[in-house]
């Protein structure tokens, strides 16, 4: 028998639980930018149904594609019905789900040992909420993923084909909610499959694999049922690996150990792997082995990787570690009296927390529009901002030069013109302003000191009016 050289708390084990729970509630006020396009495509196909060429912007005829068309519409609908605390809750209700699969993919790989498995979701969940978790279709992504790994895990182990049932529905779901990670499925389904395909071909039991296949094909045909068909399913082949945009969007970037950033994803990588080399079960599964070096790639190509890395090489360590904790076998005891009145406060401290903290969905550009939709007429302005303000004035009724749906400005994607290129020159100066100008016809500009246009629009006075300027945006109108 192995010595057991750790042991984790017992009695108060399920206390620690609150701290990824007030982490989501603190997490939940803070809205990522992105809402506003989220909010604004929602409320456009709850209005006129599935838009098939951008209605948003300035440009015209660009081909769209609302990959997270049923992420939009739900966003939209909670906050039309119940404002930022609806959006607030159910960022709070969807990381309450992420972490019960955490835990119960914990239980699975541990063999129950429940205190462990409580230690490894919280880890992998206050992880998750540092970084990713946010008012955007990912954290869909990460609860269906995990929802896919606890059944094929519990597949694997059981062999009971009604867990293959919900294979399908998952990639319907994916498919709609963001389509751009369907595939995700696929890739972490693969190592499972590899290694029952060997295990079976090893024991001559072939026919068993047939229903898992079955669930595969299944899982493709039901990715067909989306609005955009198979534009949808090949989205992301049409959407990343740009050079330009991961030059310029944080997220797509490569890690650097000079950021802070990166500097959490290879001390987290780095330590996964030195304790996976010195443990001491040598053998560890082929699907984990899969996992972890698949996830290691996507996690060193980009900050928005690192979040597969803890779902796919993180998680699984808890395999690798079990045999090193102790596996109690305690009988279930009724809580003392001082034990639920911890209980009792720590939920009153969270529903405190969800009250008083501030729920409030604002914008520093709130002003600069203000007064442009006050003094003209929208419909007759023509409106350069920058990519990431670009959300915020479309969800105030602007038609505006670019937002931050890079993707959307793509030629493969829009079949018309590499505008998010043309965008990119610009700020790298790689683009004249000059040459940008008689390109359009702007009548507005809301930029940043930060954005190329700002000097050229200063120094141009006989061009341009400084018309109003707020929380660090300036507001120029062309002289005609």
């Amino acid at each position: 028998m192995k010595k057991k050289f750790f042991s984790l708390p017992t009695k108060y084990a399920y206390l620690y639980l609150f701290i990824p729970i007030a982490l989501s509630i603190i997490v939940s006020t803070s809205y990522d930018n992105d809402i506003w396009f989220l909010l604004n495509q929602g409320r456009y196909i709850l209005t006129n149904g599935f838009p098939h060429v951008d209605p948003f912007t300035i440009h015209e005829n660009l081909t769209l594609v609302v990959q997270q068309w049923l992420s939009a519409t739900t966003f939209y609908e909670i906050y039309h019905l119940f404002g930022e605390i609806g959006l607030s809750l159910l960022l709070i209700t969807i990381n309450l789900f992420i972490l019960y699969f955490l835990y119960k993919i914990c239980l699975v790989m541990s063999d129950n040992r429940r205190n462990l498995s409580i230690f490894f979701a919280i880890l992998v969940d206050v992880l998750l909420l540092m970084n990713f978790i946010q008012t955007r279709p990912q954290i869909f992504t990460y609860l269906i993923l995990l929802i896919l790994i606890y059944t094929l895990e519990k597949y694997q182990q059981t062999r009971k084909n009604r867990y293959l049932l919900l294979l399908p529905l998952l990639s319907l779901l994916e498919i709609n909610l963001h389509a751009s990670m369907w595939f995700m499925l696929f890739l972490f389904l693969l190592p499972y499959a590899i290694e029952m395909t060997i295990r079976d071909y090893q024991q001559r039991q072939l026919k068993k694999l047939l229903p898992l296949y079955i669930s595969i094909i299944f899982m493709f045909l039901a990715g067909l049922f989306n609005p955009y068909g198979i534009a949808a399913i090949t989205y992301i082949f049409t959407s990343y690996g740009n050079s330009s945009i991961n030059a310029l969007v944080q997220e797509m970037q490569v890690p650097q150990l000079t950021t802070r950033m990166g500097l959490i994803i290879y001390t987290v990588v780095l330590t996964v792997y030195i304790i996976y080399l010195v443990s001491k079960k040598r053998k560890i599964k082929l699907k984990y082995l899969c996992l972890l070096f698949g996830t290691t790639y996507l996690a060193l190509s980009s900050h928005k990787g690192f979040a597969f890395f803890l779902l796919g090489g993180l998680l699984p360590l808890i395999y690798c570690v079990k045999d090193y904790f102790p596996h109690p076998s305690i009988p279930k005891i009724k809580k003392t009296a001082y034990q639920q009145g911890v209980i009792i406060f720590l939920f009153g401290l969270t529903l405190t927390l969800l009250v008083f903290l501030p729920h409030e969905l604002t914008n520093p550009l709130k002003s600069s529009v203000g007064y442009l939709l006050s003094h003209y007429d929208k419909n007759q302005v023509i409106l350069y901002t920058g990519f990431s303000e670009g959300g915020y004035v479309e969800y105030r009724g602007l038609k505006t030069y670019i937002d931050p749906r890079a993707e959307v400005f793509l030629k493969q994607n829009n079949h018309q013109k590499d505008i998010f290129q043309e965008y990119y020159d610009l700020q790298k100066g790689q683009l004249s302003p000059d040459k940008f100008m008689k390109t359009y016809h702007f009548t507005h500009f809301i930029v940043t000191q930060s954005d190329a246009l700002y000097p050229y629009l200063q120094q141009e006075k006989e061009k341009f009016d400084l018309l109003f300027n707020a929380d660090g945006y300036y507001l120029f109108e062309t002289k005609f």
